[in-house]
């Protein structure tokens, strides 16, 4: 009977249809599980012990990975508040790297991982990186990188009671969707506001909602980022009505932000290939509000910032002005001297190295430090030339690092004042309800329980139609990812020749001939008994086991030589299940 289900399993209702090699690989996963009674819990909500893991999927209706930094920061630090281990993940991450890398990927993973504190390293927070993802769908691996980050996402999410998802933007939305659908994953739906109309944000959160719904992939909401302040509360209105009309509830939006917006003295280190020379590192968390390119005398200088009145600017000067960085710090000191950032000093000259009065200014701020209770003007140095570093300096946008104490704070604040977490979480709830009384059970679930299963417990499987080219490419690939051991059957010498043809590896298969077997002698006795009182000669058992393929491969199950046999490709229902009913009945 066994081998009736895996055939009908192979030809969908029963009907004459080919076996493909993928579905020949599920069969052979679901054979070799040993005969599943029921499929297991959904999405992993439980376990033994009946504790909860869930997952939230944050993806963007542009498919980019950037700008919803105050929603994850805001995510993140309001499950930590309720559990004990909530997680931080990224399907498609950066760099290969993420602890060195530059990649944007891997400045939001830092930053989550050290703002938090997570307990696993940056390696365990992604699958794969952006350009083995491209190069992967690119090649038509889209299926494979699926399977991949299901499995590695299972292994991190099995270790946190929540875990926040963060979308990726290779491939098309639909990619995106297809990964949420696999993991399992309710979505909530971001979209940047900034520049857009009302209508162009209906229509992306629209479009979303679509890809999504394809995926079967529950929605939790919506939630904009950067909304015009100025007309927020007519939008916020219309936006909630076009979404409730749409089933889609509205958890909130971000208006945009001056803090987040401005970009502070740190911020520019990296950018610039700056280093931190004197003064207070605790003023580099600090945000400037303009640049000042002193190339004038002191006085006029002075006298500028003077008349700017509440302006906190970022003064950049060569090496070689000593007198801007004495003056301006003895400025700061005086309590009517004007609010200065910071001074960035640049190369001199043509870069010759002179260090121009360095160890002068070390021992000023040496000495200053020791006598002067306030923070001092920070002082960064760069070697790029001024023009350059203004160059550079004007691309530099705001971001959040994980220095960022006053930004990533600020995140927070935002979230917990514009988003109805109240609203999302009662959304959670009712999904993960719904999912465990309904035992759902997505093909990737069901795929990944199975093959854990194989692993853990490795199979012998006998494959009647050795000669079959859909037959011999889910053999190599069932051996090449070591889920059962195989044996096909058919002459050894064709067999590897047309495996050769496809490409596939069958090297660790084990490749029979019946009617050359050594060991037939055995089957043949064994059927003999097994058909005991029904008038089947030794020639006649002889022939049944040398011939046909389908009982050869039942009779090695009989044996205790193969724990299974799956067959249908080629042959009918008729063909393969005679064998079975012929020496178990």
């Amino acid at each position: 009977m066994l081998a009736y289900a895996a055939q009908q399993i192979a030809r969908g209702s029963g009907a004459a249809g080919p076996l493909q090699h993928l579905g020949a690989l599920n069969v052979l996963r679901s054979y070799v599980a040993g005969g599943l009674q029921q499929r297991e819990s959904s999405r992993s909500f439980s376990t033994g012990n009946d504790h909860r893991h869930s997952s939230l999927y944050i993806t963007d209706t542009d498919g980019k990975v950037l700008g919803h930094t105050p929603l994850l920061i805001g995510l993140v630090n309001y499950f930590e508040r309720h559990l004990p281990y909530v997680g931080y993940y990224a399907p498609v991450g950066g760099s290969a790297n993420p602890e060195k890398g530059t990649h944007p990927m891997d400045n939001q993973l830092r930053l989550i991982h050290d703002a938090f504190e997570l307990k696993y390293d940056l390696k365990s927070m992604f699958c794969v990186s952006e350009d083995e993802a491209v190069r992967e769908v690119a090649a038509g691996k889209r299926g494979d990188l699926v399977d991949r980050i299901y499995a590695a996402f299972q292994g991190y999410k099995e270790m946190h009671d929540m875990v926040i998802v963060h979308g990726t933007s290779v491939g098309s939305g639909r990619f995106d969707a297809e990964i949420a659908s696999a993991i399992a994953a309710p979505a909530v739906i971001a979209c940047q506001a900034k520049d857009q109309s009302l209508n162009d944000i209906a229509r992306k959160v629209m479009m979303k909602k679509v890809m999504l719904d394809d995926y079967k992939v529950p929605i939790l909401g919506v939630c904009l980022n950067k909304l015009p302040v100025f007309d927020s509360n007519i939008m916020i209105t219309q936006l909630k009505r076009k979404f409730s009309e749409a089933g889609i509830p509205f958890l909130g939006a971000f208006p945009e932000d001056k803090l987040l917006r401005g970009v502070r003295l740190d911020e520019l280190l990296p950018a610039l290939n700056a280093e931190f020379m004197f003064g207070s590192k605790v003023q580099l968390d600090q945000e400037y509000s303009a640049v000042y390119v002193a190339s004038q005398r002191l006085e006029e200088l002075l006298e500028l910032m003077a008349n700017d009145g509440d302006t906190r600017p970022l003064v950049i000067t060569s090496r070689d002005r000593l007198d801007i960085v004495l003056g301006l710090l003895a400025s700061q000191v005086s309590v009517a001297g004007p609010n200065v950032a910071g001074i960035l000093l640049t190369q001199a000259g043509f870069g010759n190295g002179r260090t121009y009065a360095h160890s002068i200014m070390s021992r000023m701020f040496e000495g200053l430090s020791k006598y002067y209770q306030g923070s001092l003007l920070p002082i960064m140095s760069t070697d790029l030339p001024l023009y350059e570093a203004v160059r550079r300096l004007d691309r530099v946008a705001g971001a959040v690092l994980p220095t960022s104490s006053r930004k990533i704070q600020h995140c927070k604040n935002l979230f917990d004042h514009c988003i109805d977490a109240n609203q999302l979480v009662a959304g959670l709830e009712k999904e993960e309800a719904l999912i465990t009384s309904s035992k759902r059970v997505t093909p990737k679930m069901f795929a990944h329980s199975i093959k854990t299963k194989c692993l853990a417990n490795q199979q012998h499987v006998v494959l009647p139609e050795g000669m079959e080219p859909r037959v011999i490419k889910a053999a190599s690939e069932v051996t090449s990812r070591g889920l059962a051991k195989i044996t096909l059957l058919g002459d050894p010498t064709a067999v590897a020749a047309e495996a050769k043809k496809l490409g596939a590896d069958i090297s660790e298969c084990r490749i029979i001939d019946p009617k050359d077997y050594a060991g037939i002698d055995k089957y043949v006795a064994a059927l003999l008994e097994a058909r005991k009182g029904k008038n089947m000669t030794e020639e006649a058992a002889r022939d049944a086991v040398a011939n046909d393929v389908n009982m050869f491969g039942v009779m090695m199950v009989h044996a205790g030589d193969a724990q299974g046999m799956v067959s249908g490709s080629i042959h009918t229902t008729a063909a393969t299940i005679r064998p079975a009913m012929q020496v178990t009945l």
